[in-house]
């Protein structure tokens, strides 16, 4: 199945030298993204193609990774017959050193997508939940994607798309991107993994000034998150 046929976009890029950006639809975007809009704005999906749609660093790889062994019922060999971004082709991008953010406002995005789970058959995940049910949640996602698999295969998933097993998994840490395009000496893709980890950076003056920010955006929503678990 499908998920998207956009291409991956090309990052000849020499070491230390960090993608440009500009502006798709009044939101800031690495131009490799910039350059191929048209095709990515033409993409006609067929109605059995499945969209994994995430901010940035909210769960994507895993999502992605979970998806692929209920696919394929949870055989592992064929869930390593390539690099995440090459089993799921889709539009990564490398974070400019600007003040601006890139992919707009995570506010209008989830937000956008809570209200649209109501129109379209669109599954709503949360990380905090995903962390603490693995089992209920994979199984919603089995049942979102028609699928019926044994207890024994279902263990399986749980147990390979734990975040200390695809730490070590080649196929799913993004080890496999050059260095210098991904110096994982640096900081590697797949850092901790936990929630609440936001307490160990944020002062509680930045936490306050948080709060207020997400009072401000997110009134009028039925949509709330919990930052523990």
């Amino acid at each position: 199945m499908a998920l998207t046929k956009m291409k991956h976009p090309n990052l000849n890029l020499k070491k230390n030298e960090r993608i440009g950006v500009d502006y798709i639809k009044g939101i800031l975007q690495p131009t490799p993204t910039c350059d191929s809009w048209d095709e990515i704005w033409n993409f006609q999906a067929k109605p059995d193609d499945l969209l994994i749609s995430t901010y940035p660093k909210a769960g994507t790889t895993w999502t992605q990774e979970i998806v692929d062994m209920i696919q394929n019922d949870g055989n592992i060999e064929k869930c390593k017959r390539a690099p995440t971004h090459l089993r799921f082709p889709f539009i990564e991008f490398k974070i400019p050193s600007l003040k601006s953010v890139c992919w707009g406002s995570w506010y209008d995005h989830v937000k956008g997508w809570w209200e649209a789970k109501d129109k379209y058959p669109i599954l709503y995940l949360f990380y905090e939940d995903m962390k603490e049910y693995p089992k209920r949640e994979i199984q919603k996602i089995m049942e979102f994607m028609g699928k019926n698999s044994d207890e024994d295969v279902l263990n399986k998933i749980i147990y390979h798309t734990s975040f200390d097993i695809m730490k070590k998994n080649p196929m799913a840490n993004y080890t496999t991107i050059p260095g210098d395009i991904m110096d994982h000496s640096v900081s590697p893709f797949m850092r901790k993994g936990c929630v609440g980890d936001w307490k160990n950076y944020f002062t509680v003056a930045q936490n306050e000034r948080f709060d207020e920010d997400y009072k401000k955006k997110m009134m009028g929503t039925t949509l709330t998150f919990r930052s523990n678990c």
